[in-house]
């Protein structure tokens, strides 16, 4: 968007966190720039031999990383308007869609992998002869 002759960049650095199991793996694009109110979809593409938790996290300069969304959740008041993203499974990717950058987008982006381990409980419980239990690492 130009405001008084001037287009406004929003940059955007892409970082990747992948939890501590042999194999996992996340690849992103390393960074875009972009203009006021354009659309962008930020790349996540992922690998894992479990049932994987996708994350997305925000960092702002000189500020600690913040929660932006995840598959199930996207309640932050702050991003929950402009801030999507779509899990295709088939894929393994879960990529972030901006609808409209401002400048204060302007930030570093993580998209992270946490594997989740289920394992099955075999000793009854309240007589309940067995249960699963997931238990993220």
């Amino acid at each position: 968007m130009l405001q008084g002759g001037k287009a406004h960049l929003v940059n955007i650095i892409l970082l990747c966190v992948v939890g501590m199991t042999q194999g996992d793996a996340v690849h992103q694009l390393p960074s875009i720039h972009l203009t006021e109110n354009e659309k962008r979809i930020l790349f996540c593409q992922y690998e894992t031999s479990g049932s994987p938790d996708l994350f997305w996290y925000i960092q702002e300069h000189n500020k600690a990383p913040e929660h932006l969304l995840n598959e199930y959740l996207n309640d932050n008041p702050r991003f929950k308007e402009r801030f999507s993203a779509s899990h295709e499974k088939s894929e393994k990717t879960f990529n972030l869609t901006l609808s409209a950058a401002v400048l204060s987008d302007s930030a570093t982006y993580f998209c992270a992998l946490r594997p989740t381990l289920c394992q099955s409980v075999s000793h009854p419980i309240q007589k309940l002869h067995a249960a699963s239990s997931c238990t993220g690492l």
